[in-house]
């Protein structure tokens, strides 16, 4: 008993008020513990805004966000810049309004900031290019499949020599989002704005390449390989749009899932032109004409002209006239009474000497000159298949039974697919309809969703509930004990607080006798005699201890 008195503890306890003072300690530790963890629960999740940024970028960016109410921190290990996940969106909107991030380059505001004293020619030149460079990538970016985009110039010297001068060029490297792709007439948009913007840059010198590497647009793309692979797409898209045909047709009336299509194009990528002239005999038309007529007729006695044969011959003979033959009009009047006198045997009137007609027509012919140039991409032959699915009908017992589609419904099918892909039979189209029942995955083994690990709050809600119980196990188990201490003044009065002699036992140090019933109730009168306070505080510690 004397080593048990003369222990620390017990000379810690007799110490008055130590032990509301480490009651107090522990109850503000714990609170102090609460509050931490309801700050960390209250703490917003932190989201990268940006990543790889420079230095003095890093800085114009942190000193705008200060100037808004958006939580934001640096991570010290990568040095992103994080802000409160929800408000992402919000920061990259305030940040963009201030063009920030402006990346590693400038645009032409390089121009605006440095000034030229002192700078050459060269020097010059080069920061207009990278300006150049610059503001096409930022226009390039600004497309909505682009996540980043880089443009390199090839731009000659100008030359004042035909034969030296050399056309400019350009590469552009697109960095396109997670799942995205270009289409052909967005590279081609994207190639046309690069050369409108260069001048003398013809649309064939740029090119582009995305961020895997692959060529989406190069020089001389009409090569056999370049035609090769835009046949092939050509005909894929052309396929692919047949088949969506077919299903979009036959999915209302067969239902979703039901149906199952494949069409394949043979096509005919051959170029062919043809000239044709052709003229029409029957159709002509009279596109000129000329007439030369030359008549002579001398019936005269008088020979005249130059001397010759023709002036020697003897005149013609003279046709006797009468009243009812007067003489030839432009006759003269000798040979008219010359003629009067011959015998009545010459009476018939001579014939014209000389007389020639020419006569020339032209005509025009119909003449039709025809050009064919066949289209490129012809569709020679069209191969369709087709699958349908049974119907399924469910019992009231919950079986399940298949029924194959009738013939009937097998022809009408038909005809609608050979009216979606315009079946040609004289191009040797074929339509294959068939009917079985599809394979259906146990519903036991269908793919499971995303699992819980997966999930995107998962954490925050740990995190929550940890702090919820770490805050329950502190005003419990903590807070709880420390408030009934102190409102007890430490516990039950020592051994030495009883009168002497109050026990049945002998001198201190020796074992006392047994107390009865009545000698307790005798002990305790004493003592509420001698200290009432003291056993008011018993009691009342007795009652808050439901002891």
């Amino acid at each position: 008993m004397e080593a048990a008195e003369g222990s620390p503890l017990t000379a810690l306890n007799r110490i008055p008020g130590l032990r509301q003072l480490v009651l107090l300690t522990g109850l503000a530790l714990a609170i102090a513990a609460g509050v931490t963890a309801a700050f960390y629960v209250r703490e917003p999740g932190y989201a990268m805004l940006f990543s790889n940024v420079s230095q003095q970028e890093a800085g114009e960016i942190m000193n705008a966000l200060n100037a808004t109410d958006i939580p934001h921190r640096i991570d010290p290990k990568s040095g992103a810049i994080l802000v409160a996940g929800e408000r992402v969106a919000e920061a990259r909107l305030k940040l963009a309004g201030q063009g920030l991030p402006r990346g590693a380059s400038f645009g032409l505001e390089i121009m605006q900031e440095q000034g030229s004293f002192g700078t050459s020619q060269f020097m010059e030149n080069a920061r207009y290019n990278h300006a150049l460079e610059t503001e096409l990538a930022r226009t390039i970016s600004t497309l909505r499949p682009v996540q980043a985009a880089r443009v390199h110039l090839a731009l000659p010297e100008n030359s004042v020599f035909l034969r030296k001068r050399r056309e400019p060029s350009a590469s552009v490297l697109l960095n396109l989002y997670p799942g995205r792709e270009l289409e052909k007439t967005q590279v081609a948009a994207i190639v046309h704005l690069v050369a409108s913007s260069i001048p003398g840059m013809e649309a064939g010198k740029v090119t582009v390449v995305d961020q895997q590497g692959k060529l989406l647009s190069a020089p001389g793309d009409a090569s056999a390989l370049g035609l090769s692979t835009q046949q092939f797409e050509f005909t894929e898209r052309l396929e692919n749009s047949y088949t969506e045909r077919i299903v979009s047709l036959l999915g209302p009336m067969l239902g979703p899932g039901r149906i199952r299509a494949t069409v394949t194009a043979d096509m005919d990528y051959t170029e062919r032109e043809e000239t044709r002239e052709a003229y029409d005999p029957d159709n002509t038309a009279l596109r000129s004409e000329q007439v030369a007529e030359e008549r002579r007729n001398d019936a005269g006695p008088a020979n005249g002209g130059i001397p010759g044969a023709l002036s020697n011959t003897p005149p013609p003979p003279v046709v006797a006239t009468n009243a009812a033959n007067p003489p030839p009009a432009g006759q003269p009047a000798q040979a008219t009474a010359a003629a009067r006198g011959a015998p009545a045997a010459q009476g018939t009137a001579p014939a014209p000497t000389n007389e020639s007609l020419h006569r020339t027509r032209n005509f025009e012919v119909d003449r039709t000159l025809s050009r064919t140039r066949s289209s490129i991409g012809s569709i020679r032959r069209l191969s369709v298949a087709v699958l349908v699915d049974h119907k399924r009908t469910t019992a009231e017992d919950g079986t399940v039974s298949t029924q194959a589609p009738t013939q009937q419904e097998i022809d009408e099918i038909t005809r609608l697919v050979k009216e979606a892909v315009g079946f040609d039979e004289k191009r040797g189209d074929t339509v294959s309809v068939s009917s079985v029942s599809f394979y259906e995955q146990p519903a036991g083994a269908a793919g499971e969703g995303p699992g819980l690990l997966d999930s995107p709050g998962l954490f925050d809600t740990v995190r929550t509930v940890l702090a919820g119980l770490l805050v329950l196990a502190l005003a419990f188990a903590v807070i709880r004990p420390i408030m009934r201490g102190l409102g007890s003044t430490g516990g039950a009065p020592p051994a030495g607080a009883l009168p002497a002699g109050a026990g049945a036992g002998g001198p201190a140090g020796q074992p006392r006798a047994a107390l009865s019933f009545d000698d307790k109730v005798s002990v305790a009168r004493q003592l509420a005699d001698k200290n009432p306070e003291r056993v008011a505080q018993i009691v009342r510690t007795w009652m808050q201890t439901d002891e």
